[in-house]
């Protein structure tokens, strides 16, 4: 799972491709299927907001958890690794609790959108990396 693609002078990792193309197809999966209501408009509202989130934490939580590499490394090939997605995770929450208190919003449905986006992404994405490292 840790092979790489490599274009030209770029090296993507495959974890990353599928990890994108995932995030992709859960969104529009949920989007077409999901009926138009509060879970719908906070859906569409901030789940490209929460997976950039996502993202910065994983890249940059290295600053918060290990700053000692800072000084040996190039901070582009740097990741903050599982923790930092557990960070990015804890921050995503926040972030929708922030939203829900601001918007009025009932917690029952950010439980109910976490729940949706979890299970469709894991499925999903075990799918596709079975379909990926099939054909590898």
């Amino acid at each position: 799972m840790y092979d790489a693609l490599q274009i030209g002078p770029f090296t993507i990792q495959y974890f990353l491709l599928i990890a994108v193309l995932t995030f992709w197809l859960t969104y529009f999966i949920l989007d077409s299927f999901l009926k138009d209501s509060e879970v719908k408009q906070l859906l569409n509202k901030h789940y490209w907001t929460i997976v950039f989130i996502l993202f910065l934490s994983y890249k940059f939580s290295i600053v918060i958890l290990r700053p000692e590499l800072l000084l040996s490394s190039s901070w582009i090939f740097l990741t903050g690794g599982e923790k930092g997605i557990y960070l990015g995770v804890l921050l995503a929450i926040i972030f929708l609790l922030w939203q829900v208190w601001r918007k009025r919003a009932s917690i029952k449905t950010v439980i109910y959108i976490c729940g949706l986006v979890i299970i469709c992404y894991t499925i999903l994405f075990q799918i596709i990396k079975i379909f990926v490292l099939s054909i590898l």
